[in-house]
């Protein structure tokens, strides 16, 4: 397992007509490291009444399990990650939908910039919606220091960012209506996953 850290992540949402300045704003400040397309099967659930996110997912033919633990919109969750193989996608879903968390299906197009400071912009398309992630991996000690960085950043490129857990549960709800489903673990649905997860994998 890898090290638990802070992901330190700030958003925003991204309007169609916005969606190309913002992208050529980007490409001003940071350099293009990665073009990459995902399918993740994501649970929403708590444990000990912590909110627990978690993600089995494949990422241009690179599978993991990844485990947030916090509030669903805040910026600081810690983060634990496990590589999986493509193999044991489909059986890691079945051991977590036991959990009796909401499951949603979504598949992102994100182009990946690298900003100095170790600063990470994501801009994501999930079918018509698009958004912005500004992210540093942290520690506790330089969370505020960090925060104020990124902030800096997302000023420079005209991001209005996502405030509160309302504003993050109104874009969760905007990707339900038009990009993400709801999985309820049929076998029609693991059928339909399991041929999603066929054209991800690389030859």
């Amino acid at each position: 397992m890898h090290e638990k850290t802070i992901e330190l992540e700030l958003r925003a949402e991204v309007l169609l007509q916005d969606y190309n300045p913002v992208k050529k704003s980007i490409e001003r400040l940071g350099l293009l490291h990665s073009h990459t397309k995902r399918l993740s099967v994501m649970f929403f659930g708590e444990v000990d009444s912590k909110k627990i996110d978690i993600r089995v997912r494949i990422t241009d033919g690179e599978c993991e399990v990844v485990i947030k633990k916090g509030e669903f919109g805040s910026h600081d969750r810690i983060e634990t990650s496990q590589n999986i193989s493509s193999t044991e996608f489909l059986g890691m879903v079945k051991v977590f939908s036991q959990f009796g968390f909401i499951m949603k299906v979504g598949e992102r197009d994100t182009f990946n910039y690298t900003l100095p400071d170790g600063v990470i912009i994501s801009l994501v398309s999930a079918g018509p919606v698009s958004y912005v992630e500004l992210e540093k991996m942290s520690s506790e000690d330089d969370l505020e220091e960090n925060n104020k960085q990124i902030k800096q950043y997302a000023d420079q490129i005209g991001l209005k960012l996502l405030k509160s857990e309302e504003d993050f549960k109104l874009l969760c709800d905007c990707l339900n209506e038009k990009s993400d489903w709801f999985f309820n673990g049929t076998n029609e649905e693991y059928s339909k996953l399991g041929e999603m997860l066929n054209d991800y994998i690389e030859d």
